[in-house]
């Protein structure tokens, strides 16, 4: 999510764009805002078609976040740029990319008292101040949707001890840390998950074991993708992206319980189609149209929207309810989006050039 277009000229291949990863960072943003708020503002009963479709989108789209993620950054930052530039650089370029805007989410959320996360202690803000707590519990952020940013902190702190090793031992590195990290998360997504009582089921869901190997898979994809020649025409990368997103939304059963379709074996069904989609979309490039263009705008609004939208619903609440809350709280989730990378991130990422 937090990685910008304006690596694209320093990518190691001149072939390689980002426009369509742009675009698929802005769809997913949207889906994961659609997917709360609707849950947020009652729009759909459980159980019909609109809610289990938008349960697929929101919660597989946080997913769809950490494999583009990881598809970035072993992308963009092999070890050489690295060295190059230093731990130092490397480390401030990505702090400055999540902490600007998650710091004002928080701040927000503590300024007005408005119970995101944990109780407000010391110790918790410290633990936010400082992005670590994704290695202590990731349900610890102040903020809704906080924990994205806390494991991604986490995978950044170890990324070049990563491609170091990757730079001596080749695609095999990406390779056995995503099996690894893989088989880290088969307990709980198989059965640990499910057996905590229904209040911890959350706090177990998002711990970095359960999560991390969509980072190391997005890493994975990114090192073939950087070492093959092939692309296909862009017409068939869009088809196969929305061949996969069809079979993910198709619904072969009914369910109320949105955790049934986040464990056990069929999320390793539907997390193996959205690394078709982020895959097919790094080698989509957009038209420079219309519709190419608002999906570009909506791809830099990406990271304000996804942590944003919630205080966008906190408003709209005040007086509106149901699917007329809804929209409004949609679309001024967009405006948040627009005013976070129009004067917080747009600022920042020339100062981190």
């Amino acid at each position: 999510m937090n990685e910008g277009t304006q690596e694209a000229s320093k990518a190691p291949s001149p072939a390689f764009r980002l426009d369509g990863l742009d675009a698929l960072r802005g769809l997913l943003a949207l889906a994961v805002a659609a997917y709360h708020l609707s849950v947020w503002f009652e729009v759909f009963p459980g159980g019909t078609r609109a809610n289990m479709a938008l349960a697929k989108l929101g919660n597989y789209g946080v997913a769809g976040f950490f494999i583009l993620s990881g598809f970035l950054l072993f992308r963009l930052s092999p070890w050489d740029r690295i060295a190059k530039q230093g731990l130092g650089r490397f480390y401030l370029k990505r702090f400055l990319r999540l902490a600007p805007v998650f710091y004002l989410a928080v701040g927000l959320n503590l300024a007005f008292r408005l119970g995101m996360g944990p109780d407000a202690s010391w110790r918790h803000v410290v633990e936010n101040v400082l992005l670590v707590f994704g290695a202590i519990q990731p349900n610890l952020a102040l903020v809704t949707g906080g924990w994205y940013v806390g494991l991604v902190a986490l995978a950044y702190a170890a990324y070049p001890a990563v491609a170091w090793a990757q730079s001596k031992g080749g695609i095999w590195v990406p390779a056995v840390l995503f099996l690894g990290l893989l088989a880290w998360s088969l307990p709980a997504t198989l059965h640990g998950v499910q057996s905590c009582p229904q209040a911890w089921r959350f706090h177990a869901y998002v711990l970095p074991g359960n999560q991390l190997f969509l980072l190391a898979g997005g890493g994975l994809l990114g090192a073939l993708h950087q070492r093959l020649a092939w692309r296909p025409r862009p017409w068939a990368a869009l088809a196969a992206a929305l061949a996969a997103l069809v079979l993910l939304l198709h619904n072969p059963a009914i369910f109320y319980d949105h955790f049934d379709v986040l464990t056990g074996w069929v999320r390793y069904r539907y997390e193996v189609l959205v690394a078709l989609i982020v895959a097919a979309c790094a080698l989509w490039t957009p038209k420079p149209e219309r519709l190419g263009r608002i999906l570009g705008h909506l791809g830099a609004w990406s990271y304000g929207i996804y942590l944003l939208h919630p205080f966008a619903y906190r408003l709209v609440l005040l007086r509106f309810e149901g699917r007329t809350g809804f929209l409004l709280a949609l679309g001024l989730a967009l405006l948040f989006g627009a005013a976070a990378e129009r004067w917080i991130e747009r600022p920042i990422a020339k100062l981190a050039r």
